[in-house]
């Protein structure tokens, strides 16, 4: 009888493990479906950045349809509205308005990565489910994953995504410290329905 019971521990242990393994993988891969049904999203995005003991704060507005297509417009601090970034084609275009001048660039891949909520959404096979955490009565995933081209100030994120509807609500960029260099609160996130004419 003993024999028995300790054989049962062992197998309910051994189990365990691939139980919550195979959770976070489900959990990974509806988001992955919910997110593909969709063409891409738009976004208020307050961004919090403190490198060095200098802290600077931005509200912008995000377009993002895939890792190759998205703009960027700066509408908080009043003298930066209306700066739009705009990337497509491997190109970058820089707006200006209160100079009316535009520029474009070669985009450089480094600079493109994690500029996004997106960039999150299309890698997320490479994050880790942390566990949930409720703010405000509603209940959010919790991921952490770590960042490609790494430097003192971008090591590694974590990321609250809502439970129901998988709407992100914060990205935290951490450096090789993990200490918070930045802060992104979303509000008003929308997935944009895909053109059924394309």
């Amino acid at each position: 009888m003993l024999k028995r019971i300790i054989i049962f521990t062992l197998i309910i242990l051994l189990l365990l493990p691939s139980c919550s393994w195979s959770k976070e993988k489900r959990i990974i891969e509806n988001i992955e479906k919910t997110y593909k049904k969709y063409e891409g999203y738009i976004c208020l995005a307050e961004i919090n950045m403190k490198i060095n003991e200098v802290e600077s704060k931005y509200l912008i507005e995000e377009e993002y349809i895939s890792a190759a297509e998205y703009k960027l417009e700066i509408l908080e601090p009043k003298e930066s509205r209306g700066i739009t970034i705009q990337y497509t084609d491997d190109k970058i275009f820089i707006e200006h308005p209160s100079i009316e001048q535009s520029i474009s660039m070669a985009a450089i891949k480094s600079l493109n990565d994690q500029l996004t909520i997106g960039d999150f959404f299309e890698n997320i096979s490479n994050a880790t489910l942390k566990g949930t955490e409720k703010i405000d009565s509603i209940e959010y995933l919790i991921f952490n994953y770590d960042l490609p081209n790494k430097n003192k100030y971008k090591d590694s994120a974590k990321v609250w995504i809502k439970k129901k509807g998988f709407t992100p609500y914060k990205l935290n960029i951490l450096d090789d410290n993990d200490k918070l260099i930045i802060e992104i609160i979303y509000d008003d996130f929308k997935f944009l329905e895909k053109d059924k004419n394309k």
